[in-house]
């Protein structure tokens, strides 16, 4: 059936007859193979060379790889039963097409792990999607991720269980045994999609390993009752509560008709309402109920000819309809392929009987048994026909989709515009009702305010553009020009139409937002069908296209409207985030600026690529995994940059953190952690900083709902320093109105973004519960989370980190946060000097602690230095110290974790602080002078002058030194989180408690008790500010200086990041594998053997630092019968001490001199060091000169 564009651009006007779909599934699963047999019913292809053109794989990576690295959408027509026509499909009139016909916008998305953030563009621009499942392999990894995706994006799903065909000749099940295995592919779907309703935060790895525990525990039951199965009963729907009718409604069921069954290599696939139309008026039914028979334990009696339920006596005795009716004839169809068989004969009474009219007599009488049997099934069961059959039906037209996706495309508008709803001008609110209902309907009227979303940017050589007769052709056939690969969500898109341009930050109701946006003029719109493109006027909602244009005013991704006065399309969801990077620079200096221009080229043709440029210079190129990294080099070498490039080793990802007992194994141990102490440079604020752990199940909770915490806590602009606020009658009222624009939406519009901070505060709250209930099980003194989080200040690093600070409370009173940090014994305090801040902390951590375990009864410190501190210590005990309250809960009030408004309980605590400062400081005229810079004469006369004034202006002065502090500590937190003390490596699972006091002069007490002050020590003080800074950034470099230090001091540990491997292997490779995962560090979970086959399918857990050329190496050391899928899991804790050296005879055997093993190094001390020497960091290591030089004490005259 041929289509020309005319009759597409036609079909584009019938939004309710479109369907925009894309096709997901694990990589070799058969998507493309899909998608050519699809094509080909349109005449793009020829039927017979379907799963070999690979239509959709334009690019030679993709040919030679076998798989698809980028989404390609294709428009095809499909007119309901018109593949089944004796005649043919091209037999379908002009005006029957348009009346009967479908218009299929179809992606064919890549299926490898490492091309995730294509399946996202694709799920962003569909309504329903073909997921595709092998029969043989069942559901792997990357099912579970697309799955996902899909739900993220609300979009609807049919099930597609392919390559029947290998359970018939490469496993050789009978039909009862391919039944039993079928349903448990489709009970295996369902599971996953109902996790996803009853748990949201799950990921795909946790996914994975518990329906394999789940299929574990089902097969020890049901061994331990002897294989007994229950008489099966029907269900009464209406004692089922509204729940588990929704995902009743979303499940995969092929009674309903939403999952279809098929070969794509050979062309066929089926329904079961087809062989219930077949068989109905035979057996005398209606074929409605025969539909729902032709599912589940449901046998036909010959003698009473009456459809009965199997019971549970006769389940091994009897044979289901499906059985019977549907699967036997395809096997007796493939019994003509065995050795020795007659197809053509076996064939030819197969014809007769269904009364194929379709196949010529020398198509059965080929000499290649199996291209004759390809003949008759294709003829038999199209596969266009069921497959496209099945979205029209079950897959939802832009018109409908609409509705379901609008709370995904658009959250509410107090999350997106953070402003007031009463504060928005007459002619915002309109536009915005107007933007929102013409998305939420799907308007194609031309009067609808255009809204088009821009998903990512394909690079095309400007040779394969179209052109209009009497245009101009390109200076550079190939060069490469970008086309933005996007959907139009309202209105009508024409060409040479002015738009505008918005990014995902972009905010219509702040005025400073006007320069995020670009106006630009759209040049040509086309239509893209897969290898080409088509030229288009205008294309109405619904629809996918491609613009040219847009190239220099879109990155990535954007929205596209007719008005400014528009809100932007939420940004999309990513499966994983770049974590292997390599440093790339050009092997001739001279062609640097092409290697920045084809940086820049490639970052924007990529949505997962990130591009930076570091300190030293060099710029890192961050992809998503190995075979996507070797893409993005190809690509930037061969299309964007066009010169010869040298490549560095991949660059693997790291985090920092401190011990956890918890985690541990029994027989670790662990030093004791010590309290850090540092003081500012004009010595007027001292700091103790407390540094502890968080379980791995919190920091990984944390670091994965980032989007959520950077959505609640990122808004607030004046919160980065924690301080409390001044708040002014006016801005309380801004409050006011805001909480009730907030009421306001949440009436209107649900409250879905408050539902999920709340829901993770609980999912916090029972985490902490739960583990400290656990430790009381298992006998253990384990420590209490809730009063942890309940303190919870902020998150770090960027506010929306694992890390935690915590705000100083004289209520927690534990081993681990005692009442007050300065009431500890002097022994178990470090106090840093200024001498420390020109070396590394890890040198000196390493140095120290090493000096420590070798010499454990002499002192750190010589006898100058210990002068030096007893004077210290002697000046610091005649100083006079204040406690400074530092932070309030914010987080955890957020959260739901305490009671009581962020705004009343604040500003309560800020007002006793001050309080109590003023109460110990009142008449300590010196440290007034401190703050506001005037002498103590100056001050003293303003208080005899004003009286009670004075006492305001302190109240004031303290409050600014109290906000000076706490801006200062939280700066330093946030720098500390962002660069650990061991390689410049991001914190994570850490929680920091910092506690501040002022340190005054013995003047100070002396001018308190009324005695006078020395007339320069005003004027000394200013001076020592301004030698020394704003007094903020003292603090700052101090809390940071102390967070680093004090994460040494608590046993610090490296962070590594961990994938989830799952490899298939046959019995002859399974050794191999076990190697090559024994040498890679791996940990093993689970081995099982697949039923009815000799495969063998390992799970086990991967680090990230040791990925690279896994799959090269299992291929390589199993001769080919091993291939893995990896999918990153977690961040894991590695249990090695980088500082530890062994002291004893019994350590040095047992661990070696390198403290790992006989023969092997401190693995975590080599990873810290790779690093270190890659950032230029200084690295402690012997050099040794001249290895080979022989070493002579003889005296040569």
């Amino acid at each position: 059936m041929n289509v020309d564009v005319g009759l597409i651009a036609e079909l584009q006007q019938k939004t309710a007859r479109i369907r925009n779909v894309c096709v997901l599934a694990h990589v070799d699963h058969g998507k493309t193979t899909l998608s050519d047999h699809l094509i080909a019913s349109n005449g793009l292809i020829h039927p017979r060379l379907a799963g070999e053109v690979r239509y959709m794989d334009s690019k030679d990576d993709e040919q030679a790889r076998g798989i698809t690295m980028k989404s390609s959408s294709i428009s095809l027509l499909f007119v309901p039963g018109a593949a089944s026509r004796a005649e043919g499909p091209n037999s379908v009139s002009h005006e029957e097409r348009l009346e009967k016909g479908y218009l299929f916008n179809l992606i064919d998305s890549p299926g490898h792990v490492d091309f995730c953030s294509e399946v996202s563009t694709a799920a962003r621009l569909s309504d329903g999607a073909f997921v595709v499942v092998d029969a043989v392999e069942g559901v792997c990894i990357q099912t579970h991720a697309v799955l996902r995706q899909a739900w993220e994006e609300k979009v609807r799903l049919c099930l597609v269980i392919n390559k029947v065909d290998r359970l018939i000749l490469e496993l050789c099940l009978t039909p009862r045994e391919a039944y039993e295995r079928l349903k448990a592919i489709i009970a295996h779907v369902n599971m996953i999609v109902s996790s996803f309703h009853s748990e949201k935060y799950i990921s795909e790895a946790d996914s994975v390993l518990a329906y394999e525990e789940a299929k574990a525990d089902s097969a020890a039951q049901k061994a331990a009752d002897g294989g007994k199965s229950e008489e099966g009963e029907a269900r009464d729907g209406g004692e089922q509560n509204e729940e588990e009718e929704e995902e009743e409604e979303q499940a995969f069921s092929p009674e309903r008709g939403n999952v279809a069954f098929g070969s794509a290599h050979d062309g066929w696939a089926f329904r079961i309402d087809q062989f219930a139309e077949m068989y109905a008026a035979k057996m005398g039914c209606k074929a409605a109920a025969l539909q729902r028979a032709l599912w589940g334990d449901y046998a036909y009696q010959a003698k009473t000819k009456r459809i009965v339920r199997i019971k549970g006596d006769a389940a091994g005795r009897a044979k289901p309809l499906f059985v019977q009716l549907a699967l036997e004839p395809i096997w007796k169809a493939y019994s003509a392929c065995e050795q020795g068989a007659d197809h053509t004969a076996t064939l030819e009474r197969m014809v007769h009987g269904l009364g194929l009219a379709g196949v010529p007599p020398r198509a059965l009488q080929h000499s290649d048994p199996r291209f004759a049997l390809r003949s008759v099934l294709r003829a038999w069961l199209p596969l266009s026909e069921a497959v496209l059959s099945m979205a029209a039906q079950h897959l939802p037209s832009p018109l409908a989709a609409a509705p379901e996706r609008y709370s995904r495309l658009l959250p509410p508008r107090s999350e997106q515009l953070k402003a007031s709803v009463l504060e928005l001008s007459e002619e915002l609110k309109g536009s915005l009702d107007a933007c929102e209902t013409a998305v939420r309907s799907c308007s194609t009227s031309p009067e609808a305010p255009l809204v088009l979303y821009v998903s990512k940017m394909v690079a095309v050589p400007a040779s394969a553009l179209p052109r209009l007769p009497g245009e101009p052709g390109p200076s550079n056939p190939a060069e490469e020009r970008f086309l933005a690969f996007g959907r139009v969500f309202s209105g009508v898109v024409r060409e040479g139409q002015v738009v505008q341009v918005l990014p995902s930050s972009y905010n219509p109701a702040d005025p400073d937002s006007i320069n995020d946006r670009q106006e630009v003029c759209l040049t040509a719109l086309y239509l893209m069908m897969g290898r080409g493109l088509d030229r288009l006027k205008e294309v109405p909602a619904g629809n996918i296209l491609a613009l040219s244009g847009l190239d220099l005013a879109v990155l990535k991704s954007a929205t596209v409207s007719s008005t400014p006065l528009c809100r932007p399309l939420a940004p999309m969801l990513f499966q994983s985030a770049p974590i292997v990077r390599v440093a790339v620079e050009p092997a001739r200096p001279g062609d640097m600026p092409a290697l920045v221009e084809g940086l820049r080229l490639l970052h924007k043709a990529d949505p997962m690529v990130q591009v930076a440029v570091q300190e030293t210079g060099e710029h890192v190129l961050c992809a998503a995994g190995e075979v996507h990294l070797e893409t993005c080099v190809k690509d930037l070498r061969e299309r964007f940059a066009r010169v010869e490039l040298m490549v560095s080793a991949p660059l693997v990802a790291f985090r920092e953190t401190v011990f956890c007992r918890e985690e541990a194994p029994p027989e670790t141990g662990a030093r004791a952690t010590l309290v850090v102490e540092a003081t500012t440079a004009s010595g007027a604020c001292t700091l103790r900083v407390s540094a502890l752990p968080l379980p791995a199940p919190m920091a990984s909770l944390l670091d994965q709902s980032a989007d959520l915490l950077r959505l609640a806590f990122t808004a607030k602009s004046g919160a980065a320093g924690g301080g409390a606020e001044q708040q002014t009658q006016q801005q309380q009222a801004q409050q006011q109105a805001q909480q009730q624009a907030d009421a306001y939406v949440s009436g209107s519009m649900g409250t879905q973004g408050s539902e999920s901070l709340a829901a993770f505060g609980q999912r916090l709250h029972r985490m902490a519960t739960d583990a400290a209930a656990e430790q009381q099980q298992q006998g253990g003194s384990g420590r209490d989370l809730l009063p942890l989080l309940q303190r919870a200040w902020m998150f770090g690093p960027k506010r929306v980190g694992p890390n935690l600070l915590l705000a100083a409370s004289a209520a927690a009173s534990s081993s681990d946060s005692p009442a007050s940090l300065f009431a500890l014994p002097p022994e178990r305090v470090l106090k840093l000097g200024k001498q420390h801040g020109g070396r590394s902390a890890a040198v000196l951590a390493a140095a120290a602690s090493r000096q420590h375990q070798q010499h454990p009864e002499e002192g750190a410190h010589d006898g100058q230095q210990q002068e030096q501190q007893q004077q210290l210590e002697a000046e610091d005990a005649a100083r006079r110290h204040l406690a400074v309250p530092l932070g309030r809960p914010e987080a955890a009030q957020k959260l739901g974790l305490i009671e009581g408004g962020p705004a009343t309980t604040g500003a309560a605590q800020a007002t006793s602080a001050v309080t109590e400062l003023t109460a110990q400081l009142e008449g300590t005229r010196l440290s007034v002078s401190m703050v506001t810079g005037s002498s103590g004469e100056e001050v003293a006369a303003a208080a005899a002058a004003n009286g009670g004034a004075a006492a305001d202006g302190l109240a004031r002065s303290l409050e600014y030194l109290r906000y000076s502090i706490e801006s200062g500590v939280a700066s330093g937190f946030q720098l500390a989180s962002a660069a650990g003390p061991l390689c410049d490596e991001p914190l994570w699972g850490v929680a920091v408690l910092v506690e501040a006091r002022l340190n005054l002069s013995p003047a100070a007490g002396g001018a308190a008790a009324g005695g006078a002050a020395p007339a320069d020590t005003a004027a000394s003080l200013q001076l020592a500010e301004d030698v020394y800074g704003p007094f903020s950034g003292q603090v700052t470099s101090a809390a940071r200086q102390a967070v680093r230090r004090a994460v040494l001091e608590g046993d610090p540990r490296l962070v590594e990041a961990m994938f989830l491997c799952e490899v298939t292997t046959s019995s002859e490779g399974l050794s191999a594998v076990y190697a090559v995962l024994g040498r890679r560090r791996c940990r093993i979970l689970r081995e099982e053997m697949r039923e009815g086959s000799d495969l063998f399918t390992v799970h086990a857990y991967l680090p990230a630092e040791a990925s690279f050329g896994f799959a090269d190496e299992l291929r390589r050391r199993s001769s080919g019968a091993a291939t893995a899928s990896l999918l990153l899991s977690h961040w894991e804790r590695l249990q090695v001490d980088p500082f530890f050296v062994p002291l004893t005879e019994e350590e040095r055997e047992e661990f070696g001199e390198e403290g790992q093993g006989v023969g092997s190094s401190n693995l975590a001390k080599r990873l810290i060091d790779a690093v270190r020497r890659r950032k230029g960091l200084p690295v402690e290591e012997k050099v040794v000169e001249s290895a080979t030089k022989q070493r002579t004490r003889a005296r040569k005259v």
